[in-house]
């Protein structure tokens, strides 16, 4: 359901709120949880865009981002960390398999890192809380 909300800025670039659930789900119930939330948020996005590479992509940032989390237990850290080890496989499957312009996918890299950025900053700030409320 979040990954058909989103907010467009800068010439059409849109910032999902799809992230900032796989993110919670990350946190709340680890690696497995980042996985499923990974999957469920990015199936709209990949059937409207007809890139299912963006499921692999989300759910190993989930993934990564509960792995990492439990490691550290820094929200941030964790959410740049996930983000740098997705990176490779978004750059390789747009520009190889979806054949997107390299200009495109480093704009798109630069979207998706501000937002991570913005999403893991909100739940860092409200970490304790949202804890209290959700579990």
């Amino acid at each position: 359901m979040l990954s058909m909300i989103n907010l467009t800025f800068a010439q059409s670039w849109k910032v999902h709120f799809f992230p900032a659930a796989i993110i919670l789900a990350a946190l709340i119930f680890g690696a497995t949880g980042g996985l499923i939330a990974g999957v469920a948020g990015s199936l709209y996005s990949a059937l409207l865009l007809g890139n299912p590479y963006l499921i692999v992509g989300n759910a190993l940032f989930g993934l990564l981002t509960g792995i990492f989390y439990k490691r550290t237990n820094k929200i941030i850290l964790s959410v740049l960390l996930a983000f740098v080890c997705e990176l490779p496989w978004l750059i390789i499957t747009d520009y190889y398999f979806v054949n997107l312009p390299a200009e495109f996918i480093a704009k798109l890299v630069v979207v998706l890192f501000l937002a991570n950025v913005l999403w893991a900053a909100l739940m860092h700030s409200f970490n304790k809380p949202l804890r209290k409320y959700l579990c």
